[in-house]
Order: structure tokens, then sequence, then C-alpha cells
């Protein structure tokens, strides 16, 4: 590490997350972002997150020294914030967690608590559930309960690629899960994940990852990702011993996603190959999709699906006929269902607004995870709500009350352009900001902090999320920002505020190098 880049001492995890505020969803504009289609590939739902750290040490992302345990909120807790979106009028619930199913007798118990309740609710497992660990119980339970959309990941179907990243899927388990739920319940909208380009697969593993897709008859939606190399990981050593090098892996991390990297150590000949003989022989198969497409029409309305057929073919599509004509299908092939979806509406938004002392210290948190509509960059429009910053929000007014002011906008919804930033900053006058990115949005986030800077140099900024947790010494190094939180953010950045108030640091006065010592989870560079 560079003698300039100061780690602090690890902050302990916060043990109980139910001693975690539930969100406060008035720290955001919901409407706003109820305009656009979600993650999930739906409309007017509010996302929940039930974990935190992740239960496998697989080779994707170093997680072992930052989440050394996982956590799971109790069954009676996030039934309660449920309970909390229902009666604001929120019936549709993505829930974020990749593994919300790894403790199997705690899933079970909250399906039969949410079926015993009688709420009429609908549930989204867009980032994914692990397939091998379900039962035909819980699968069963799923749909009494108001499951529709469920994503399982095979990753790849080699088992000793599975040994490789250390995930170590029960391939034959998988299968029968998915199959089950394919045949029994072929309104859920069933999704899986395979990826392609692992290091030292070979093209006998690739093929056989593609036959176990094509295996399985039913399938709503697949996705052949290509895989992305994380700074830190064991997939990025695995990469390095194998002729990828440093330079290729950080070109690939803001390439879009529908471009093959160089990381990938396929002749690219045989990738495309194998990519557009599977979107021609599976995803679009004319029989399936005459049996898939009215199926998907019960649960999502038609502008949402256009949105989540756009995510996985390369050609432009804008309506339902677009995606039947590059099956060479026609409306009237297919049963198109007549679907009067009550539930899109009637939400009652909440605009409470916390109530801060005159003095109170001015935080202002961005979410640079989007960018502007006006760039080349921009892929699909997916406004999700940033809950990591309301996380930390909610927690920060909890413990320090009316001495906060706190305030958070994200990219794109908030702020279209660096001119509208700097005008919220204009009006807010920020004692502190703090911003969250992404890798992808690496690039973005060095400009929102040139722009930042350029409008007020003493404006102190603080970084966190994904892309500074895994690469902060680039980060700090490369960027005029102050700190980075790589602990449990709202104990960190409470902390900070702390430290701020009590010495009255206001209008770019900052923490000191001795008072950021004193603050567990959080890297600084020398010159702060």
């Amino acid at each position: 590490m560079n003698k300039y880049v100061i780690p602090t001492e690890r902050l302990e995890q916060i043990k109980s997350l139910d001693t975690l505020p539930i969100l406060d969803r008035s720290l955001i504009d919901y409407e706003k972002y109820h305009k656009c289609i979600g993650q999930a590939g739906i409309m007017y739902a509010m996302s929940i997150q039930a974990t935190r750290g992740c239960p496998y040490r697989c080779f994707y992302c170093d997680v072992q020294a930052l989440t050394p345990f996982h956590r799971r909120r109790s069954v009676d807790h996030i039934f309660s914030e449920i309970q909390y979106l229902y009666n604001m009028g929120v019936h549709k619930i993505e829930i974020i967690d990749d593994v919300f199913n790894v403790n199997i007798k705690e899933f079970i118990a909250f399906f039969r608590k949410i079926i015993d309740s009688k709420l009429d609710m609908s549930f989204y497992f867009q980032s994914g559930l692990r397939g091998d660990l379900l039962t035909f119980e819980a699968i069963e339970l799923m749909f009494a309960a108001g499951v529709k959309s469920v994503n399982l990941s095979l990753e790849s179907a080699s088992p000793r690629l599975q040994k490789l990243m250390r995930k170590n899927l029960n391939l034959d388990k998988l299968k029968e899960n998915i199959q089950y739920i394919a045949d029994k319940y072929p309104t859920i909208v069933l999704g899986l994940n395979a990826i392609h380009g692992f290091p030292t697969e070979t093209e006998e593993e690739a093929i056989a990852t593609i036959q176990f897709v094509e295996d399985i008859k039913w399938l709503h939606f697949v996705q052949l990702h290509n895989l992305r190399i994380f700074p830190g990981s064991l997939a990025e050593t695995i990469a390095l011993q194998n002729g990828v090098t440093r330079q290729q892996i950080e070109e690939s991390l803001t390439m879009p996603y529908n471009m093959i990297p160089t990381t990938i150590h396929f002749d690219p000949d045989f990738s495309r190959k194998l990519r557009l003989k599977f979107i021609k022989d599976y995803v679009l198969n004319k029989e399936r999709l005459s049996y898939i497409i009215p199926k998907q029409l019960e649960i999502c309305a038609e502008e949402e699906l256009v949105f989540k057929y756009k995510s996985i073919f390369p050609s432009k599509i804008d309506t339902l006929d677009d995606i039947l004509r590059l099956a060479k299908l026609k409306r009237e092939d297919i049963d198109v269902p007549i679907k009067h979806d009550s539930k899109l509406s009637k939400i009652n938004y909440l605009h409470k607004k916390h109530i801060s002392d005159e003095d109170a210290l001015r935080v202002l948190l961005i979410d640079a995870s989007q960018y502007f509509s006006s760039s080349n960059l921009a892929e699909l429009r997916i406004a999700e709500p940033p809950l990591g910053l309301m996380a930390l929000l909610s927690y920060v007014n909890r413990e320090l009350g009316t001495r906060i002011n706190g305030k958070i906008v994200k990219s794109f919804i908030d702020y279209d352009s660096f001119d509208d930033l700097i005008r919220i900053i204009s009006e807010f006058k920020p004692d502190l900001v703090g911003i969250r990115t992404l890798s992808f949005f690496k690039h973005f986030f060095a400009d929102t902090v040139k722009a930042i800077k350029e409008y007020d140099n003493n404006v102190p900024i603080i970084a966190g999320g994904p892309h500074p947790t895994i690469d902060y010494e680039n980060l700090l190094l490369e960027n005029d920002i102050q700190a980075v939180v790589i602990g449990e953010g709202e104990l960190s950045l409470t902390e900070i505020l702390s430290e701020m108030i009590d010495n009255n640091l206001r209008g770019g006065a900052f923490v000191s190098k001795e008072q950021l010592c004193r603050i567990k989870g959080i890297v600084f560079k020398e010159d702060n």
C-alpha cells in the first residue's frame, strides 16, 4: 500500500441488523423513480434488503476482510417493513439480496408469515436466489405468497469451474428445481444467469453451460454475461496467472456489458458464434416464445416486458411487435391475455421532512451510479432508488437528530447534468459531500468529484460503495477527496459527522488527521 494512504482500525460489524432503523422512504422522491422501470423490470415497486455480507467466499470479489460473516434481519423485522410499505399502498416488493434463501428455514418462515397475514403482495427476486437450496415445499410457498419473478444463477455447468469459483452448486438439484418451477408454475417469470469467459474455461465447458440451459425448455429469460474481473479478487489473481494483463482488467471494468471484454481468453470468433447460436436456437425459438410470452404478459405490462427484452436482444426493440418480429411471429400467433392490474397506483407517497436545527450540519449524499441521459455510455434506464444512502441517512437522523440536515440525490433522477448538480450544491450549501458509486461508473465518479471541486474546492468529499471499497487506494490517490468509508457505513459516517459537529467544522473545514485516526472503518490520505 502507498505510504500516504492510511487505513484506520477495522470496524466491528453490526451483529444484529434488527437494531438498524427501517428505511425512511420519505428521504427520496419515489414519484420520480416510479416514472421509470426498476431493476426487476417492473414499475411501482419498492425494494428491501434483508441481509448483509455474503455467506460464500466465491472468487468474484474480495469480501473476506470486509464482511467476515453474513447477517440477516429476523423474519419479524423484514415483515414489519413490508407491512409498513403495504400500508402506504405498495403491493410490489423487490427483494434485492443475492442469497435471500441461504437460510432455508427462515426463507420458508417468511413466506408462511406473508400467507398467514393475507397481505395481497407480489414479490420479485431479480438479484437471484440460490437454486440448489430450494425445496419443493419452499417453491410451493413462494407461489402461494405471491412471488412473480425469480432469477437463479447457474454461472457455469462445469463442476471444475464451480469448484474454482467456490460456489459449488449442486447442478443436478438446481436443474431439478428449475424444471419443477417451469413445469408447475409457468407464470412465474423464471430467469437464469450464466457466465462466459472464466479464466481457464475451455470451449467444451462453455458449450456445456449452454447445453445445460437448452435442456430446460421453458425458461423465461436467460442472461449469458461476460465475466467481469474486479481488482483484489481471486478471479483477478487467477486471470493474471493465465495471461490477462492489469491493463485489460482496468479497461474491461467500464466497458458496456454487451461487449466482449479483452480479459476473455477465447478466440472472439468462438465467443461471438456461441452467443449468436444460443440466441437463434433458444432465446428466439418460435415455439418457446409463443408459449412464454402469454405467460409473461399475465405478470408484466407490455411496457415492462419490452424493457426486459431490450436488456437481452441485440436489436432495437420498442414494442411487443418488435420482439415477435425477431422470432418471426405475429400477435395473432400468440394468445395475448387481457390484463388489468389494479396495483399500479394508489401509493401514498411520503413527503414528511426531517426536522433540523437552523445551524444543523448540512450533508449531501450523492448516488453517482447512473449516466446522464445525454451520455453515449448510457444503457437501459434502470432507475433504482439509492437504498444504501437511505440506510445511512435513516441511521444518522436517528442518532444525531436535529443536528443534521441531510439530502440525497441521484444522477439522472435528481440531476441530469453537472450544471444541475452544481445548482443543487449552490442552493443546499453542504458542509460535507458523500458519493457512492460502482466500478462501472468509476470515470463518472472522477468527473463528478472534478465538477464539485471546480465549483467549490473547499467542500470536503468522502466516498463509499462497491467501487471505493474494493479500490480505495487508487481512488484516494487519483481523486481530490478526503476519505473512503469501507466499514459499516452507518457507524463510520456517524462518527465523522459527530466529530464535525462537536468541533464546529463548517464551510470547508474537515476532520483533522488525528481525529480521522480515531474513526474506525475508513481510509484517508496523509495530506488531509
